[in-house]
């Protein structure tokens, strides 16, 4: 029979927005977590039982990226997003950005606008153990127009390849577009209610989608079983986004309070947007972005307002996740613990309800609100060993060394479980090896 392991001696981080409970013990069976006790209560000395002693180390769930463009390889433009780099070099950065985000603790993410589709091809190679790497809800590619509704030019969509995104200028296109990508296995499509300071085609306050066309967007979805998220920056885009429907709202940072209303009684997902923006507002200069670039966007005041509403969507309880537009040279891959720190340092969140944006609203968001994302029994056993609280101290997560051992549906694919061992016998051969979560997704 399998034999199951014990994390003896822990502190333990549910990721339910709390303290963390020191003195207590993980027993993991299979995939699954079977108990979390009391460590005088543990089972140390039953059949079958692996343990490992933590010594005081904090266990805690596996974190969700909910916002991520794993081929975008630190981009420093649209432009660049699309053509600078070719697919399969792309292909190649997104599986490497896939097995790293294992190592810093990341167990699942959400794709946020799939470059060429990778996100799906990563998520069929992962499934059936051709490479390693994280749970995976794939995004479709962008769903992009050519411009607000006034603006709209059939010459921009003759430059884009529709294999890297999907430029839909007409409602039967976006419907076509929308359920072509999720044939293609997209979970969550990707479509824009508002533009953004930094695209070409449409500032942060100016709508690109008309709401229409949002409706046709978030009707199709859901009718093909998938859910839709929007980039919604400026307030029109916001409202139109909460009245067609969508499942998530990418940065809301121009949200006032009746728009949040909206939002928690819909029970909207948000991912707000703070660390991007500060980022480059802070570093912009350092990735060749000129002083007057800077001063033309609006970023400082989508900074201030996201400051603002961030307690409010909490006091609220609005599903808030993790996650913000990694892959550009700013926010570099790899970086994503910084995004958590910033909002216990910037916005006074407190680290307990910071983290449970990145494990419980996480997997609610990735789809597996009732099987992931927090350390109870009956949940996957998708856990992460750190040397230090990261309730108490959040730095933790982005310290070298900070994170010791990850564990996938309960085997090791990221550091080592030896240091842990009490003598008892080998719990795997496991360690090092690739994991596919296929079939616990």
């Amino acid at each position: 029979m399998p034999r199951k392991t014990l994390l003896h001696r822990a502190t333990v981080q549910e990721g339910l927005g709390r303290p963390s409970l020191p003195r207590h013990s993980v027993l993991i069976d299979g995939d699954r977590i079977e108990a979390v006790l009391p460590e005088g209560l543990a089972p140390l000395n039953a059949p079958g039982v692996d343990v490992l002693d933590l010594d005081g180390r904090t266990v805690m769930p596996g974190m969700t990226l909910g916002h991520t463009h794993i081929a975008y390889l630190n981009v420093l433009d649209g432009r660049e997003m699309l053509f600078k780099y070719s697919v399969p070099d792309l292909t190649l950065a997104a599986a490497r950005n896939a097995e790293n985000l294992l190592a810093l603790g990341y167990t699942a993410f959400v794709g946020a606008g799939s470059v060429s589709g990778i996100d799906m091809a990563l998520r069929r190679a992962v499934d059936a153990g051709q490479l390693r790497g994280p749970r995976i809800t794939p995004c479709s590619r962008d769903l992009m127009v050519s411009g607000p509704p006034e603006r709209r030019n059939p010459e921009v969509k003759k430059r884009i390849p529709s294999d890297l995104m999907r430029l839909a200028d007409t409602p039967e296109e976006m419907a076509e577009y929308v359920a072509t990508e999720i044939a293609q296995g997209a979970e969550i499509v990707k479509v824009f209610s508002s533009g953004d300071d930094t695209f070409p085609n449409g500032r942060s306050h100016e709508l690109l989608f008309t709401p229409e066309e949002l409706k046709i967007a978030a009707r199709t979805a859901h009718e093909h079983g998938a859910r839709i998220r929007a980039h919604s920056r400026g307030l029109d885009g916001i409202r139109n986004a909460i009245a067609a429907g969508v499942d998530v709202i990418d940065h809301a940072t121009y949200a006032d309070d009746e728009a949040l209303y909206a939002i928690a009684e819909r029970g909207i997902f948000v991912v707000p947007s703070l660390y991007q923006p500060h980022m480059l507002l802070t570093t912009g200069t350092q990735h060749g972005k000129t002083t007057e670039y800077l001063e033309t966007l609006e970023f400082e005041a989508e900074v201030a307002n996201s400051l603002r509403i961030l307690p409010i969507m909490v006091e609220l309880g609005i599903p808030v996740v993790a996650g913000d537009d990694f892959g550009f040279a700013w926010t570099p891959h790899g970086t994503y613990a910084k995004e958590l720190e910033l909002y216990v340092e910037m916005a006074g969140i407190p680290a307990p309800t910071v983290l449970t944006w990145a494990t419980a609203n996480g997997a609610r968001l990735a789809g597996r609100g009732d099987d992931a994302g927090t350390v109870q029994a009956g949940r996957l056993a998708d856990l992460v060993i750190t040397n230090g609280d990261p309730a108490e101290d959040i730095s933790v997560l982005s310290r070298p060394g900070g994170i010791e051992l990850v564990l996938l549906g309960g085997a090791p694919v990221a550091g080592s479980t030896e240091p842990f061992r009490t003598g008892t016998a080998p719990y795997a051969e496991l360690d090092g090896a690739p994991a596919s979560a296929g079939a616990a997704r």
